[in-house]
């Protein structure tokens, strides 16, 4: 049986072409992409559950010591931020924290945020973060820019709205 040639390239090309086909469907499919708009406050609206981890320091010129932060924050459309929860800095005693702010979030989903804080009850120093929101504002890392810190924060929405 002798075969057409034309007919042996349109075979051998088309799983050639199948392949392009879903690798590139592959290379651009994402289950979760930022909107097209880009972030704005209203991508961050919802309650979050916040893990912190890394080094702080528990009093002027004291070394870094390993730290854990285990919040909840509540976010509007305006980007106003608040959250209370507890950090153990070093093995204890525990701290009760409590903080707010207003994002500031660019178009491309990263941004600056400046926290008031209270510690067990006190007025605290500002909490300066640097952050990037991702799969839709359903998630947001962070990382503390204070001198002296080594810090970094993740946010998973836990509900949108109230």
């Amino acid at each position: 049986m002798k075969v057409k040639p034309g007919i042996a390239l349109f075979l051998l090309s088309v799983p050639v072409l199948l392949w392009f086909a879903s690798n590139s469907y592959l290379a651009t499919a994402n289950p979760r992409p930022h909107p097209t708009h880009g972030c704005s406050a209203k991508t961050t609206v919802g309650k979050y559950v916040v893990i912190c981890n890394g080094f702080l320091s528990p009093g002027l010129n004291a070394p870094l010591l390993p730290a854990k932060l285990l919040a909840t924050t509540v976010s509007d459309d305006q980007g106003n931020i608040n959250g209370s929860g507890t950090i153990m800095i070093g093995g204890g005693p525990k701290i009760s924290q409590t903080v707010s702010g207003t994002e500031d979030l660019n178009s491309n989903c990263t941004g600056n945020i400046t926290y008031q804080t209270t510690l067990n009850g006190r007025q605290g120093p500002p909490l300066n973060i640097t952050f990037v929101v991702s799969e839709d504002g359903d998630r947001i890392d962070g990382l503390v820019v204070d001198p002296g810190t080594v810090f970094s924060c993740e946010l998973r929405r836990t509900s949108k709205g109230d």
